[in-house]
This record gives structure tokens, sequence and C-alpha cells, in this order.
């Protein structure tokens, strides 16, 4: 902090002890997010179809739950693995599980904080102008043609969250300079006298926190800097100066760039009303579908709406959390959630359509209670039935009442529990559909009342999914599992006879390998096949012996050899061969990197037999290599794209990219490939994103270039 304050001009002694007090502070501050971002990312969170694009898409949208993220992910709690340097990086880091305890907790404590410390601040001005600066930041990095576009949008978005850090650390000194100070210099004059160091330097501070190989903690101290002072800074500093300013001077009906902004960007602005009205109009879609109201006379009245919401969001979630996690240890998931929702609801669980076994889309009904086992021979086929209850499987809770013609089942159903209507809660997971519980509604008085809780229903439905599925997951392992020695003893014998066929191969191909040097038509391809029998020898052996996960061979790899002999190996490969075209683009004078070679090639092998085999009818597959990091400093990785022009991936498949899910291929797959792909790329201490669309799918992987 004294070096930011001494670079910034300011004095470190002024005001010494209420500064070394709010430094303290600040280490511990959490930063606020606007809440209706909080209550869509609660929802979120409880989607069966959750995919870290979707997290990435709205959270890239505040700056405090990203300058949130990206502290936790660069925390010395990840030290050892790649260090994240975008968004979506810092989301695959921390994984969903993290990311859900985090949007949680912070959600708890803004709940906290606006009951107690800052109560009389709407943040909505200031989400826009950060959101708007970003906005603006990433197309004057298009224009600019600079590299990362992404970065630019990152430094627009943060440039001033040392206002928000303040106004978490010291809320009732800060409050006022927050709300009645918007100029750049009159508020860090202001701030200075309070408290002997500004927001700028107070942003910079944390942002070289993430310790990133950039100058986003420079963009951040400069950007109240005079133009003519920065005309040499570096791009990205200049980015976010301009941005802004442009930002600041939005309002204005026909702006000009003046001779000196020219110059700070290096390329003439001819078009800055069409790129400013453009970002107007996506912020202001975006304000819309998050429901914030930027200005106006009741911007501020919409603030405390929107706490209440997610006050009342989080109070269902815990209340839904706490209920089903008393149980006894005798009791089944279904019992749980039946006891929970009379406990949180006050609602009778009479009956549930539960799939049948072997028939995943034939649902029977399962009484719960004291009701006529008539009911049992009651059932509906998802896809084909046109009843409410069919629908209610791939939808949202329901409440249905005895008015107009319901479908037959429908109406049976209701006559049958007699009341005046009834919930509809669907039980679903990400990869299952559990089936539909029928609670009875006894009044249309009753029913008004349910109407306001069905979100939190919904939440209800998702995790009592979840601990059923879970439950019935572990029963079948159990009576499946021979216990740790039948196990052990199964593993022993299967990789002895696997050793077997691999050995007669192994000498075929050695065989084959003599003869054609003796026809003086060496063919190399059969010495890719000698080396891939001999790599998967050795991982049978070690699994035999059982050698710790982090045990691995490390060593000098050229990563371009490996991706030309896997390319020539799966060219050659009959079910492949002439349907799909594998192209290489490989970085020249690529370095060494210090990586255990087998666990590499297994991961290469994954990524690349997965694109081919989505695309049966053929496709293209390109394997490129290139160094890669960001600023002066030099390559800090290398990076390896898989890219397909197939189908694209499932979205249920993409809700749990790295875990064992049912394959969508056709043929014998068993859905394991992505599993052992994100558990290869962790043991690598790599990081690897995946984008994938209707045209097609790509693969990133980075590798840390260690040289030692």
């Amino acid at each position: 902090m004294d070096r930011l304050l001494a670079a910034k001009g300011g004095n470190p002694s002024a005001a010494g002890s209420a500064q070394r007090d709010i430094r303290g502070k600040l280490m511990l501050a959490r930063l606020p997010t606007m809440s209706p971002i909080l209550v869509q990312l609660l929802d979120l969170c409880q989607r069966d179809d959750l995919n870290l694009s979707d997290l990435s898409a709205l959270i890239g949208r505040d700056a405090g739950m990203v300058a949130q993220i990206f502290a936790l992910s660069t925390s010395a709690a990840f030290q050892g693995r790649t260090r994240p340097a975008t968004l979506d990086q810092c989301l695959s880091l921390l994984g969903m599980n993290t990311i859900k305890t985090l949007v949680i907790n912070g959600s708890v404590m803004q709940v906290f904080n606006r009951l107690v410390d800052w109560q009389e601040v709407d943040l909505g001005e200031f989400w826009g102008h950060s959101l708007r600066t970003a906005l603006i930041a990433r197309e004057l990095a298009r224009r600019m043609h600079y590299p990362s576009l992404e970065e630019a949008y990152l430094g627009g978005l943060v440039h001033d969250i040392g206002r928000l850090a303040l106004l978490a650390t010291v809320p009732e000194d800060y409050q006022s300079i927050f709300r009645d100070y918007q100029d750049g210099e009159s508020l860090c004059a202001a701030e200075h006298a309070a408290f002997g160091l500004t927001h700028v330097e107070v942003g910079a501070w944390m942002v070289e926190k993430w310790q990133l190989d950039s100058f986003l903690g420079d963009s951040v101290l400069y950007h109240h800097e005079p133009f003519e002072r920065m005309v040499s800074a570096p791009p990205l500093v200049r980015i976010v100066l301009l941005a802004d300013y442009l930002a600041a001077s939005h309002t204005t009906e026909h702006p000009q760039p003046d001779a000196s902004a020219v110059a700070l960007c290096g390329a003439a602005l001819d078009d800055l009303p069409a790129l400013l009205a453009a970002v107007e109009r996506d912020l202001l879609n975006i304000a819309e579908q998050l429901g914030i109201r930027l200005s106006g006379p009741k911007a501020g009245e919409l603030a405390p709406q929107a706490d209440a919401l997610l006050a009342a969001r989080l109070q269902d979630m815990l209340l839904v959390n706490q209920a089903l996690g008393q149980s006894s240890g005798s009791a089944s998931a279904m019992q749980i959630a039946v006891q929970a929702l009379k406990i949180l609801f006050d609602l009778d669980a009479a009956l549930c359509f539960e799939a049948i076994e072997g028939e995943s889309e034939r649902f029977r009904a399962k009484p719960l209670a004291h009701h006529s086992a008539k009911l049992a021979q009651l059932e509906f086929v998802r896809g084909s039935s046109t009843s409410l209850l069919a629908r209610a499987l791939d939808g949202v809770p329901q409440l249905v009442m005895r008015q107009g013609q319901l479908p037959l089942l429908d109406d049976q159903v209701l006559r049958s529990l007699g009341g005046e209507g009834m919930l509809l809660l669907p039980l679903r997971t990400a990869s299952a559909r559990i089936g539909v519980l029928v609670a009875v509604i006894d009044s249309a008085d009753r029913a008004a009342a349910l109407a306001a809780k069905l979100p939190c229903l919904a939440v209800f439905g998702c995790l009592s999914a979840d601990r059923i599925a879970l439950q019935r997951r572990s029963g079948n392992a159990a009576a499946l599992d021979g216990g740790e020695a039948g196990a052990d003893s199964r593993l022993n014998r299967l990789v002895h006879e696997l050793n077997n066929p691999l050995a007669i191969i192994r000498n075929y191909v050695s065989i084959l390998e003599a003869a054609s040097a003796g026809k003086g038509a060496p063919q190399p391809e059969l010495a890719i096949v000698r080396e891939e029998i001999d790599r998967v020898a050795h991982m049978l052996r070690a699994a035999r012996e059982q050698q710790a996960e982090g045990a691995a061979a490390r060593g000098p790899v050229k990563l371009n050899r490996i991706v030309e002999d896997l390319a020539t190996l799966f060219r050659g490969s009959i079910p492949f061969a002439g349907l799909v075209d594998i192209r290489l683009d490989l970085a020249e004078a690529l370095p060494d990197i210090v990586s255990d070679r087998d666990r590499l090639k297994q991961l290469l092998v994954n990524l690349i037999k997965n694109a081919l085999e989505a695309m049966p009818q053929g496709g293209r597959v390109t394997l490129s290599t290139a160094a890669w990091g960001l600023g002066e400093a030099g390559a800090s990785h290398v990076e390896i794209r898989v890219e397909d022009n197939g189908p694209g991936i499932p979205k249920e498949v993409l809700a749990q990219l790295y875990q064992p899910v049912a394959s969508q291929k056709p043929g014998f797959h068993q859905g394991l490939g992505l599993a052992i792909v994100g558990q290869l790329v962790r043991d690598l201490n790599g990081l690897i994103n995946c984008r994938s669309d209707q045209q097609g799918t790509r693969f990133q992987v980075l590798l840390p270039l260690d040289r030692q």
C-alpha cells in the first residue's frame, strides 16, 4: 500500500494510524454485489442444467463478484496449480461446489451488511458505470487490435473496485463520499483528506494481490490521470483510462473525441457516437434482464425491493437445507423429503410417481400415506402423456385446482386424494428424473399462500432429488462392491489378463517392424503403436501397484512431437480413416515443458478420441499448440487446443462436464473420457476451458512452462 501511495505522489505518513487501520480492515473486506445479480445466481445454482458458461456470463457483469472470484482462485489455497488469468479459468479452477458456496456466503453477508452498515447506498449507478466502462473498453480494444478483449473488459469492470472496498471497510465514514462525489479528481481529494489514501490506490493494491502477469493493476491505479501523461503508457492502461472517461461523459448528446483522446488510443474515433450508442443499448438490455434501474427518481426505490427478494430467497434456501439435513441415519431420503415438506410448508405428501426400474421413461404411482392401494395402478409415460403430472416432470412446481376439465390421470389422482387441489413437485437432478411428488391442498386460500413459495419449492425439489439420487447410488455401489480386498483381487486379475494380449500384440508389432526394415521400407507408425502399447502396460502396472496419483514421472517433454505422433496414429485408425480431416497448427520453436509424458499423452488421446467419435459421419479436427502468457515477461504456459466442427456437446453433459455421465455417442462408450480428462489436467497442474455450440467444440488446455 505504501508503494502505491508513493507512486501516486501521496504521503505515506499522512493519517498514518487511520491508514494502517483501514489496510487491516481491507484485508477482510467483502465487496458488495448487486442484489438482483445474487438472486439470479442463487436461482442459477439450483438449476439442473447449470454450466460454467452461464455462471461466467452472469458473474462477469458485476465488479464485486468478479473481484471475489479472482481473489479466491489466485489465493494460497490453490497454490501449486496454474495461476488463472481469465474469469473462465478462475471458475474452472474453483469448481461448481466452491462457486455455489461463495454465492450463498456472499448473499448471507450482503443481507447482513444491508441491515447494519450501508443500507443508505444504492449501487445501481455504480454498477451501471462499471459495466458501461467494461463494454466500452472491450470495443476500444477491438479497434486497437489489442490481443485480449477479455482483459480489457476486466480492466474496465474492476477499475473502481477500490470504491466498493472502502464502502465495505468503513461504511459509516464513506457512504456520503461514495454517494456525493462522482468526479474523479474531487472524489480522490475527498478520500485522501478522510483516509490518507484513495480508491485508485486501494483498487490497484487489491488487483496486484492477484499476481496476474498483466498491467491490470496499473490500469486501475492510473485511470484518473491526465491524457497527456499517459500517451506512452501500455495499451491496457490507455484503454481503461479512455473507457472510464467516455463512460463518465455518456450523457453528452454528440460526444466528439479531442486530439488527446485520439492520441491516447492511437486511432481515429470517427464512429464514437455509434460505439457509445451500441454500448448503451447493450447496457440497458442487460439491466432490464436483471431488473436493475440505472437512474431516474425511482431507481433508489428498487434497491430495498431487490434486497428483500434476496433475503427471502436466501431464507428459503437455508431453511430447505436445514430441514433436509436434520435426518436420522435409518430414514430414507424420500422419507426425509416427505417429513421436510410437512415441516417447511405444512403439506402432506400423498404419493410419488417414480420411474419404474428398467423403464426410465415410465413412471408409476407409489402411495406414501394411508391412501387406497388402487393408486399404485396409475402411471404415465414421459413424452407421450398429456397429463399435467407428466409435464411437471420436466418443468417447475405446479398448483392444480378443481376448476375446468383436467386430463384423465390428473382428475383421477385429485379425486382419489380428496382435496381442493394438489401440488405437483418435480424431483429432478442434472442427469436423472426421480419422479413427481404429489401433495394435497385443502383450500383455495392455502393454494394462494403456496403460490408465493413456488421458487422455494423448486429449490426443495432439486435438493431432495440430489439426496435421493445420492442415496440410491451409494446403495448400488455397496451392493456391487465386494469389499476392498475383493476389488483389489479383481483388479490384479484384470491387469494380469490384459497384459497377456498386450505382450502378444507388442511382439507382432516388433516382428512387423523388423520385416519392414528388412525390405528397406520402414514404417514409423509401428514405432508409435509400440510406444502406445508400452504406455498402456505402464498404466496397468501403476494401477496394480496403487501408485500415488501425485507421484508423476516428470521430465522434459517435446509437446509438438507428441501431437504429431498422435495425429499420425489417429489418421491411420480404421474407424476414422478418410472420414475426419485431422489438421495441425503447431507453433514453431515451442520450448520443452517439464511434465509427465504418459499422462499428457493420455489427456490428448481422450480429447482427440472424443472429438473424432462426436463426428461419425466425418468432419474436421484441428490440433494446435502455442506459447501462452500475458504481459512482457514472456510465455508462462503452453497452450493446446483440440477443436472440431461437430454438433457440439449436449447441455446435460456440459452441466457436469468432467464427471462420469451416460455417453451420448453411438457404440460402446462409458462416458468416462471427459471425467478422466478433468483429473489428468489437475494432475498436470494445468487448466482447461471448453466452448461448445452447434458449430463445434473447442477444448483449451494450459500447462505450466516449468523450465527448472
